[in-house]
């Protein structure tokens, strides 16, 4: 037998007053008598001498004494052999799908919480408990703590966030800890399968319908600009209200039909000065985090680019066909003064000292060019190809690279390859302190490349990498993810403001500072003004599928030991059932 509550034992002390009442209680019945004398005599030497016999035949005494027994006893609450012990780590998932509500209006975090506060009742006084939220990041709430008071509060104040959730994390530290602590115990609150099997799995939840809108976007075209987007119901066919806000005044509503898992395209009217749009369901659902969305329209930020060139025409016009561009045409003679440039493309000459600021597209360098050297010339025998990788794949996008001939060119070293002759590089790109480059192994004079429609395309997508927008830097971006965000060679310092309103630093351009689900905003700093950059952030696709809901799983230590029984209630039902019996002994008077 155990006691998962010995400080009750102090409730023992209530049987003190108890006997003393009985002690010096004095009962005495009326009797009419000729003279007082003996009887004053008898009772001095009566009460001294036996103090405590009236203790005896005392029936209800005894029941009182009891019903004080089992009071303490239950306040102790004792336990059969078996029952929790030792240390354990309590890991939350506090991923969007726990702010998933049930017909009773209670959250998946909010049923964890409870599952976790019947959890603490079965511990003893002195286990120690440490409390991991699981968000995005992981983090550690309490280490250790054998306070219930705190560990209670730390529990009450967790709060599911909008991004994914990092259980791997927190299972790893958890391990860790398991290293130097034996038989420590892991219990893992969540509505998602682990792979741990050292861990216990407390499955929270049970699977409901829920709607979701997956993307939107703001299309121009020429009968004007639209709201598009992707909408989904998992789990049931419904009628939906639907409303699309423009700069948060409301300009189009739709009634919309959605049937059980097949995604549906909506699209809405808006204003031609529209800049941000938010799309909704008009009526939340057991899910809210994913019932709205956010765009941006997408405008280019105004750039500028010094062409220096001889007389490179092809060059020329592939530039300007991006409209937010806007570029200068200067002579080798004059790179020298260039003042200040977003982009700088040299075709064939390299300046001895490079700016300072700004990308930069080379063709045909003659020395090298921010750790990319050009290999002594040589003629070209086989055929230009995409290099492999992410960076080469991006780059050559819609690109065919058949049939692109080359007089000779120069084998590039250094930099990330995007176009292969042979085994060596035709064409590179390198970032380095922040700086980007382009850099071509062959003049394009020397080449079928400028007439054949891969040419402008290939600028396109090199415009796309050396001039990136902050806001493209977040396209695929989600709650909880840090952003890294482009900024201008220009820029000063910078702020994002979130869509709270709170302020959040970007350190270089890095946001780290993504909890919440919404519009965010950019602000630039120049020497002549600032810029705002507007971006969203969304909840993971993956949050939304509130019909996908884990078994509860035991891990390898279980529930602690096994056969634990908590004698409680039983003492409170025989205290109850003595407290009956002493109103009757009273009333009867026996």
């Amino acid at each position: 037998m155990e006691w998962l509550n010995p400080a009750g034992a102090w409730a023992f002390l209530g049987l003190i007053p108890v006997v003393l009442l009985y002690m010096l209680r004095r009962k005495a019945k009326r009797v009419r008598v000729p003279s007082l004398v003996l009887w004053r005599l008898t009772q001095q030497r009566a009460d001294p001498a036996h103090p405590f016999e009236r203790l005896r035949n005392q029936l209800l005494l005894w029941l009182q004494v009891a019903l004080v027994a089992l009071m303490a006893l239950a306040l102790m609450r004792p336990v059969s052999a078996g029952g929790e012990r030792g240390e354990s780590v309590l890991i939350f998932d506090l991923s969007a799908s726990m702010q998933t509500r049930n017909e009773a209006g209670v959250s998946r975090l909010e049923e964890a919480q409870q599952a976790a506060y019947s959890l603490l009742g079965g511990m003893r006084d002195g286990d120690a408990v440490t409390v991991l939220a699981a968000g995005s990041p992981y983090s550690q709430v309490l280490s250790r703590s054998t306070d219930r008071a705190a560990i209670r509060q730390a529990i009450a104040g967790l709060q599911a966030q909008s991004g994914g959730s990092d259980l791997s994390g927190a299972l790893a530290l958890a391990n860790a800890m398991r290293r130097d602590i034996p038989g420590l115990r892991v219990t893992v609150f969540s509505d998602s399968a682990i792979s741990d099997q050292q861990a216990e799995l407390w499955a929270v939840g049970s699977p409901v319908a829920n709607r979701s809108i997956l993307s939107a976007r703001v299309l121009e075209q020429e009968e004007g600009n639209i709201a598009f987007c992707r909408v989904l119901s998992r789990g049931a066919d419904v009628m939906a209200e639907m409303e699309c806000l423009a700069d948060g005044r409301l300009c189009d509503a739709r009634t919309v039909s959605l049937p059980d898992g097949v995604e549906q395209s909506v699209s809405f009217l808006l204003p031609e000065d529209v800049e941000t749009v938010c799309v909704r369901f008009s009526q939340s659902d057991a899910l809210t985090v994913d019932d709205e969305r956010f765009a941006v329209r997408e405008r280019p930020a105004g750039h500028t680019a010094l062409l220096v060139t001889q007389d490179n025409v092809f060059v020329q016009t592939a530039l300007s066909l991006r409209s937010s561009l806007s570029v200068t045409a200067a002579s080798p003679s004059d790179a020298q003064a260039s003042g200040k440039y977003d982009l700088y493309v040299y075709d064939g000459l390299v300046p001895d000292a490079l700016p300072e600021s700004g990308s930069l597209m080379v063709f045909a360098p003659n020395r090298e060019v921010l750790g990319v050297v050009p290999g002594p010339a040589q003629a070209a025998a086989a055929f230009v190809r995409a290099a492999a990788g992410s960076t080469a794949n991006a780059l050559c996008e819609n690109l065919d690279l058949d049939e692109i001939a080359l007089l000779s060119f120069r084998p590039l070293s250094g930099g990330t390859a995007v176009w292969r002759i042979g085994e060596d590089a035709l064409l590179s790109v390198t970032e380095q302190n922040g700086r980007r480059a382009a850099i071509f192994g062959f003049d394009v004079h020397e080449s079928n490349l400028p007439l054949k429609a891969d040419f402008p395309l290939l600028i396109q997508n090199l415009l796309d990498y050396l001039l990136p927008e902050a806001s493209a830097s977040a396209t695929d971006a989600v709650c909880g993810d840090s952003v890294d965000l482009r900024l201008d060679e220009r820029t000063l310092d910078a702020y994002v403001s979130t869509p709270s309103g709170a302020r959040a630093e970007a350190p270089g351009g890095l946001l780290s500072d993504t909890s919440e689900a919404g519009l965010y905003t950019l602000v630039e700093r120049f020497e002549d003004g600032q810029r705002q950059t507007a971006f969203a952030l969304h909840a993971p696709l993956a949050e939304s599928d509130t019909l996908t809901v884990a078994d509860s799983t035991q891990g390898e230590h279980g529930q602690g030991e096994p056969g634990g029984q908590e004698w409680t209630v039983w003492l409170l039902l025989l205290a109850l059932l003595t407290l009956l019996a002493e109103w009757e002994v009273s009333r009867r008077g026996v």
